[in-house]
C-alpha cells in the first residue's frame, strides 16, 4: 500500500490553514474528497491531536505498522 491518498490529504493540511484547523477539530467533514480506503478513513478518524505533527506522527505509525518496508510522509 502506498496511502498516496493520506499523503495528499496531509500536504493539503500544509497548506491550507482552513483545511488544516478542520481535519483537527472535525476530520469526518474533510476527508470525504481524499478517496480514503476504509482502513485509511478508520486511521484518520482515529487520530487524537490538536497539532498537524501530532496528526501527521500518529498517521505515520499507523501506515508504519501496516508495512514491513519503512515509510515516509512527504
Amino acid at each position: 500500500m502506498t496511502h498516496e491518498n493520506i499523503q495528499a490529504l496531509i500536504g493539503t493540511a500544509i497548506v491550507d490553514t482552513e483545511f488544516r484547523q478542520q481535519l483537527l477539530e472535525d476530520a469526518a467533514s474533510v476527508i470525504g474528497e481524499f478517496g480514503l480506503t476504509p482502513d485509511e478513513a478508520s486511521a484518520v478518524l482515529a487520530v487524537k491531536a490538536s497539532t498537524l505533527q501530532g496528526f501527521a506522527s500518529q498517521l505515520h505509525s499507523w501506515i508504519a505498522s501496516k508495512s514491513s518496508v519503512p515509510v515516509l510522509l512527504y
